[in-house]
């Protein structure tokens, strides 16, 4: 059986950059159907007998063979809508052992494996400095927040969350931003992120303080203080 690392590298290749074949064929539109189609001919071809959860699909509590958890998200970002991100985890053994993201605007590649560390194109990624409170960049999302925030300094550097959970959670990961919180996210969405979080060195669980399940929908805290 191929390495799932080589495969998932493999994949993303194929569906990255702008001269994709896969991605020059399709609209926008369609593109989440097309990418899980893809990938789904792709995985169960090449790892049959395992098991495929894409986002909205039910979550087995346990299965004695590996589970895939994959997302693609769509957004947008400085008035461009053609930005997507796909997260992809993989638990073994009930253990969430490998986690990739892949953010289409920046051409990006967040990858980790359990205890073999986090990675950023290929590029080890750590965090062994804590920020104080205070001086945190948080990102939330939340309804509650403006997207302009008074000018007092503290506010200013409380923002409302513009990227997709899995690529806010690895922004803190790479050292962009200190906080994260949100509420209410599927595993699909935070699962293949908390694990590059951590091998980054970075703290991971829901806002009671509770560790995060890659088989149960939570409330989602990150953050290196």
């Amino acid at each position: 059986m191929p390495n799932r690392r080589s495969t998932i590298f493999a994949m993303v290749k194929e569906i990255s950059g702008t001269n994709s074949p896969l991605l020059s064929s399709i609209s926008m539109k369609n593109i989440q159907k097309e990418i899980y189609s893809f990938i789904h001919e792709r995985m169960t071809t090449t790892y049959s007998g395992e098991i495929f959860c894409y986002s909205g699909q039910k979550i087995p509590s346990y299965n004695e063979n590996p589970i895939w958890l994959i997302s693609i998200h769509l957004y947008k970002m400085n008035q461009l809508t053609n930005n997507f991100c796909l997260s992809i985890a993989i638990i073994e053994n009930n253990t969430l052992i490998q986690g990739c993201v892949y953010d289409n605007r920046l051409n990006n590649i967040y990858y980790a494996e359990k205890e073999k560390g986090a990675f950023l194109n290929g590029q080890p990624i750590y965090r062994d400095e804590l920020m104080r409170l205070r001086e945190a960049e948080i990102r939330m999302d939340s309804s509650f927040l403006r997207r302009e925030q008074p000018l007092n300094p503290s506010y200013q550097r409380v923002r409302m969350a513009e990227l997709p959970t899995a690529l806010e959670i690895c922004t803190v990961a790479e050292g962009n931003t200190d906080i994260f919180m949100a509420m209410n996210q599927t595993p699909n969405e935070f699962a293949a992120a908390s694990l590059i979080a951590k091998e980054a060195g970075v703290e991971v669980m829901t806002l009671e303080g509770q560790e995060l399940r890659w088989n149960k929908a939570s409330s989602v805290w990150c953050g290196a203080v």
